[in-house]
């Protein structure tokens, strides 16, 4: 008790949460029992700050050739070497080291956060869970946090237990754009959650508010019940933040007819599906990687993008970053100098046309790896010579997609490309990479990730059409095309022969593409349900509701296209294609 008085008195109110029933004097019997008792009103901007030492930000302002090292292993060492060239340095951060595992001890073993003691520990979120247990049965609790406690995977659980409680009254996602804090910057977010004991029956929610006024606008603000959070989110359960009450009655009629890709909650995989974070992980597995200057001087021969020798074959390591939409071959090291290739936030070039129309043209990856080592990570059920992934980074509005599959050699892949492995036949896997690869996905997925990664609890949510919901036209229709788009190279022979096309790569044409793109755009619109109209909606709401309403769906990637072809050559062709179908 003395040991928690004193951090009380020197650490303030984080500390008074963490132990306050003993920080107080002894003869406060007041105060201990309004604390049993439970408050009527809380309301509180808690600290946002992560749990542990990260290095790199600890020695910005102290050491900058530390803070500047190009990888944890050369981090470390430096640091090791302040015990001779600056010891009083060291200790100092060996001090916060040990403060914050100490914090973290405590707060994971104490049992007062079982729902918010998870992952890498933010204060904020032990602070919305002591908040919401020292209310009493007819109180309320309003606290200003990150958005990430309603989405987060490690915060799942304060919020599953606060849907299945019916705590939440309302949870408003705000922007500062239009300073309502005026020493901070624009672009900085945070969210208003309120928490009560009277087991609300709606929850109100909106999202990106800039202006307080938007509270009372009923195309931002929306209410969901708790059938209907379920519905969206099974697995987690965590809040769905729709940009307007459009999108949110949209989603949830996609939602109510099409099941997601991985329902945990009932054990349902329809697509029987596996998850793999890339093949090696480029931190840790680097010492498997060769660079095209060490396998040169080891004598081996380089044929297209392979190093090979008499005993040994070194293939491409792919990174997300090389790939896009249907292309394997989206961007290369190659033309690249060395200082920008392995620097601390890699260059990469764009193929140019006159690379991608050339079916012998193939990326140039920064590393290889040996065969070997590939085929040992791979699943033994996955006999193709071809894998299935996706750029697991995404921004829901910097980029024209968010939601970005695409099929590569078998080759080695770093963590920041996440595989799928199904056990459907080819032409099955070509239709759920179609369903990944459309705008009606891809809509879903901007209203659900915010930015940051598209992760894995994220995927699994997303509504995907069963294999079984495919007539054999479907399949035909959606696999040939997917063929097309995919078979621009000859390293991509294995998955055209598995498809059963023997002929040679098809010639890549934009235009034709864009057709191919746009017609299946418009049969996965059918798929899931969807009219004209919600299709317009999807493509351009601004179009539909005026240039004020507040959801954006597809903004960047309509400017790009105006400016390089002089309209929204996407929405044409997808109408057109929805309207030569007949739907």
């Amino acid at each position: 008790v003395d040991a928690a008085n004193k951090l009380a008195q020197e650490k303030g109110f984080f500390h008074w949460c963490l132990e306050f029933p003993e920080v107080f004097a002894e003869g406060e019997v007041g105060a201990q029992a309004q604390l049993r008792a439970g408050f009527d009103c809380v309301l509180g901007n808690p600290p946002w700050e992560l749990l542990q030492i990260a290095e790199k930000e600890f020695f910005a302002s102290l050491d900058e050739g530390i803070a500047k090292a190009k990888n944890k292993a050369a981090r470390t060492k430096l640091i090791n070497k302040l015990a001779e060239t600056n010891p009083d340095l060291l200790q100092e951060f060996e001090d916060a080291k040990h403060f914050a595992d100490a914090q973290n001890k405590f707060i994971r073993e104490s049992g007062r956060f079982p729902l918010t003691a998870k992952g890498k520990i933010n204060t904020y979120a032990v602070f919305a869970e002591t908040v919401r247990n020292i209310i009493n049965s007819n109180g309320r609790a309003g606290v200003i946090v990150p958005t990430g406690i309603a989405t987060d995977d490690t915060t799942k659980f304060f919020i599953q237990d606060l849907v299945a409680s019916n705590s939440i009254d309302s949870f408003y996602d705000i922007t500062n754009r239009g300073y309502i804090f005026k020493q901070v910057e624009s672009t900085f977010s945070f969210s208003l959650i309120t928490i009560s004991n009277s087991h609300s029956k709606k929850i109100y929610l909106a999202s990106q508010l800039w202006n307080l006024n938007h509270l009372k606008d009923d195309l931002r603000v929306y209410s969901l019940n708790t059938g209907q959070i379920k519905s969206v989110n099974p697995n987690t359960q965590n809040l769905p933040i729709f940009l307007s009450s459009i999108d949110a009655q949209l989603i949830l009629k996609i939602y109510e007819k099409v099941p997601i890709l991985i329902n945990e909650s009932v054990n349902i995989n329809h697509w029987g599906i596996s998850f793999m974070q890339g093949l090696f992980n480029m931190t840790n597995d680097n010492n498997l990687f060769k660079t095209q200057k060490e396998l040169t001087e080891n004598k081996y021969e380089m044929v297209e993008n392979i190093f090979t020798n008499a005993q040994h074959k070194y293939l491409p390591l792919y990174e997300s970053k090389l790939t896009h939409i249907y292309n394997h071959r989206a961007s290369t090291f190659e033309g690249i100098e060395e200082s920008k290739i392995f620097g601390t936030k890699p260059k990469t070039n764009e193929l140019t046309l006159k690379q991608l129309t050339n079916p012998n043209d193939f990326v140039l990856p920064r590393y290889w790896v040996e065969q070997q080592e590939i085929n040992k990570k791979i699943p033994d059920f996955w006999k193709y010579q071809w894998l299935l992934g996706f750029r697991n980074a995404i921004s829901a509005v910097a980029d024209s997609r968010s939601v970005r599959f695409t099929i590569i050699p078998r080759y080695g892949v770093g963590n920041s490309m996440p595989l799928i492995f199904s056990d459907k036949p080819v032409k099955q896997i070509c239709c759920l990479l179609a369903n990944f690869n459309s705008l009606i996905l891809d809509y879903v997925a901007k209203q659900k990730a915010s930015g940051g990664n598209l992760n894995f609890f994220i995927v699994k949510q997303l509504p995907i059409i069963p294999p079984d919901w495919y007539s054999k036209e479907d399949i035909e229709y959606i696999s040939s095309r997917v063929l097309e788009l995919v078979y621009t190279a000859y390293d991509m022979k294995p998955f055209a022969e598995d498809m059963g096309y023997e002929g040679e790569p098809f010639l890549w044409n934009e235009q034709r593409r864009a057709i191919l793109r746009a017609e299946l755009d418009a049969k996965y619109a059918k798929l899931y349900g969807l009219t004209r109209d919600d299709l317009r909606y999807i493509l351009a709401p601004a179009e539909v509701y005026g240039e004020e309403f507040p959801s954006e769906t597809f903004r960047v990637l309509k400017n790009n296209e105006i400016k390089k072809y002089g309209e929204y050559r996407t929405q044409k062709l997808v109408l057109a294609a929805w309207d030569i179908m007949g739907y």
